[in-house]
């Protein structure tokens, strides 16, 4: 089987490039005879050497970035862009990977299944001739991935494919054998710094909590356009040394080991990785009952759901589990039950696997 993978966002860190890696793991597990397609002003050392490591072939050509485009020109772009590719490499299979609703969509229309595989929720719906352009795109040998339920229902709401058209494929992250005990009163959050992650209502609620508990620290581990401005609103109230913002860290591993509580207030969120990790790692989660993240927390049983905008609720919260270490264990011994058994990295490739034997099926 040969799957040619079509890149359409920066390899850096966050829920589409661990799934980049996952998925170039199946395929070598597999024997898959993989390529990449890469713009060129994305084509960086880090993504050349994930390919080299896992045998995969890797092209890269110009593309036109979506920015600089007028909208309904972007599919004649991206046309461009990948035709020679999908001519030359002969793929059984299509792949887009994506965070950018619509992103590459021609690949709908190419002479091989696709499978689009969609990392983020469409804030908005299209209008009526990107709807019909997509809508018509699912009607042929192709599947879109969604990342939860509550992804797949906003796809079809907004995007206008049907439902029919959309297999519900979570993240997935692999459990931690020897989790180590945590040394400090740590609340950790991690993701990147931008508006949708509601952090000045973290914010909020690091200075609620810290009033009562003075030997609590809350660190939020990501980068992005709001870390300088928080940083500074950090330090305008005295809390340096409790609210940590150390900006990106390419392996939390050791903050997920030393913290207590993990924290995810986001206002929409897909499915939430970092959960799934926090999960792992058997820590309590405070989340938002928002997008997909109350399908992998579930309340009262692996962590606490609040509305994104209850400071309160929140604060309480976190409260309860630092002052009742049997509830933190349970909760956080409960919360890796339910990644071996609803999101381990086992399930998620069956899952690929069986899509792919469905899709080279229907073109026999």
């Amino acid at each position: 089987m040969r799957v040619l993978l079509i890149v359409t966002d920066r390899y850096s860190y966050g829920g589409t490039s661990r799934f980049l890696e996952q998925l170039l793991e199946i395929h070598e597990r597999n024997g898959i005879d993989t390529a990449l397609l890469v713009p060129s002003h994305l084509c960086d050392n880090s993504l050349i050497s994930l390919a080299i490591k896992h045998k995969s072939k890797i092209f890269s050509k110009v593309n036109r970035n979506r920015q600089y485009t007028f909208p309904l020109l972007t599919p004649f772009f991206d046309f461009s862009f990948s035709w020679e590719t999908v001519k030359s490499f002969r793929p059984n299979i299509l792949v887009v990977s994506t965070a950018d609703p619509g992103r590459m969509s021609v690949a709908f229309y190419f002479p091989a299944p696709l499978l689009y595989i969609l990392h983020t929720m469409p804030e908005k719906s299209f209008r009526f001739l990107p709807r019909l352009y997509m809508r018509l795109g699912s009607m042929l040998n192709n599947v879109t991935i969604a990342v939860s339920r509550a992804a797949a229902h906003s796809i079809s709401i907004n995007m206008g494919i049907p439902t029919d058209k959309i297999s519900v494929v979570y993240n997935s992250c692999h459990l931690i054998q020897n989790k180590s005990k945590a040394d400090s009163s740590i609340v950790l959050t991690v993701g990147h710094l931008v508006p949708y992650k509601n952090p000045h209502l973290w914010l909020k609620v690091a200075q609620q909590v810290i009033k009562r508990r003075f030997d609590v620290k809350f660190v939020w581990l990501g980068d992005g356009e709001l870390l300088a401005s928080l940083r500074e609103m950090v330090a305008s109230l005295s809390l340096e040394e409790l609210v940590l913002l150390p900006g990106h860290v390419p392996d939390p591993s050791q903050w997920y080991e030393r913290s207590q509580i993990y924290f995810q207030p986001s206002l929409r969120e897909s499915h939430g990785i970092a959960v799934l990790e926090a999960m792992a790692h058997g820590l309590p989660c405070v989340v938002a009952d928002t997008g997909g993240l109350p399908e992998s927390v579930v309340d009262n049983e692996t962590g606490f759901i609040c509305s994104p905008e209850d400071a309160t609720g929140f604060t309480d919260r976190i409260l309860n589990l630092f002052t009742d270490a049997s509830l933190r264990l349970r909760m956080g011994t409960a919360g890796r039950l339910r990644i071996e058994r609803c999101f381990s990295e086992a399930a998620q490739e069956q899952k690929i696997l069986a899509l792919y034997d469905n899709l080279v099926k229907k073109t026999k």
